[in-house]
């Protein structure tokens, strides 16, 4: 499913946190892991006088040199491990050469910790992941920074959580969730979450006069509409379940939630026992203007869990 993984680290703990992930991954596929770590060249001052007067090529070199140092021991543990592991050292700021090593490969895996060197401020995401996540084609695997540290995924990951809304591009999620919860020898919850009665009933509001002017239309009330969506859905599901189950042995469970606030339904469905969410960018609503939906951008910003994002 994925030709590498791609795991970005800038030699600080909390970056190293997206390496077990990225293990689990790799040894279910037996994938290559790739890690990529950017360099910017060190001012002069740092070094001494000889450096100086060499010039900025020697300057970028000793540069390159101090990154492949810094990925040294997050290699030799992979490999010792049994992994094939190769390292990518550049020049540049950390988003854009991460962005442009993972859409060189768009079939890679890119497994990223959601804090690096800045280590974790009040901002739920780091810059640098955000900016990765809104400009790569890849999937990516976003891992919440603990300073706790990692727990292995293996252990603590029991559920895959995977939000759909009925639309063929919410489903491209499917094969990434059947794979993962393979891996993870975890369930599947398939879930579907409905806009309640009151949300209907604003929607009503808004455009009856409009529609009450067309002869002989009759207009289903809330209540009416509620049970219809809520059987459209339950056809729906037993539907996907039905071609999930096909393909993921550790069973496939459906769930339907009411609420407007699709986005919070989901991460408190994902925290209510250690789950992996795993979600297309967009769904019925299509591309719009934002590179990434605005329910996935909202899961992704304020839930605790790890978060698989399919383009």
């Amino acid at each position: 499913m994925y030709s590498k993984i791609i795991v970005p680290l800038d030699g600080s703990e909390l970056s190293e946190q997206a390496l077990p992930y990225a293990q689990m991954v790799a040894k279910s596929l037996s994938a290559p892991i790739e890690l990529v770590q950017a360099y910017d060249i060190l001012p002069a001052t740092l070094l001494g006088a000889r450096h100086r007067r060499e010039g900025v090529e020697q300057l970028e070199r000793v540069s390159q040199v101090r990154a492949e140092v810094l990925l040294t021991p997050a290699r030799r543990r992979l490999e010792e491990a049994g992994f094939t592991v190769s390292a990518v050292t550049q020049r540049g700021s950390a988003a854009d050469v991460i962005s442009a090593q993972a859409s060189s490969d768009p079939s890679a895996l890119v497994v990223m910790s959601t804090h690096g060197r800045g280590g974790i401020s009040r901002w739920v995401m780091g810059s640098v992941a955000d900016k990765v996540l809104h400009t790569i084609p890849n999937p990516m695997l976003i891992v919440r920074a603990n300073v706790l540290g990692p727990a292995s995924p293996e252990t603590s990951l029991q559920s895959v959580v995977v939000p759909l809304d009925g639309s063929p591009r919410s489903e491209l999620s499917l094969p990434h969730a059947i794979s993962m919860a393979a891996t993870l020898s975890a369930s599947i919850t398939v879930l579907r979450v409905t806009p309640s009665e009151e949300h209907y009933r604003q929607e009503l509001s808004a455009v009856t006069p409009e529609l009450g002017a067309i002869p002989d239309l009759e207009l289903l009330g809330p209540g009416d509409l509620i049970a219809e969506d809520k059987a459209d859905v339950a056809a729906y599901l037993q539907d996907v379940s039905n071609r999930m189950a096909i393909d993921h042995a550790h069973g496939v469970v459906t769930e339907q939630v009411v609420r407007d606030n699709i986005a919070q339904a989901i991460i408190d469905r994902a925290s209510a026992q250690p789950s992996l969410v795993v979600m297309s960018t967009h769904g019925r609503s299509g591309l719009g203007r934002m590179t990434l939906g605005s329910v996935t951008d909202r899961v992704i910003r304020h839930s605790n869990v790890p978060v698989l994002v399919i383009r």
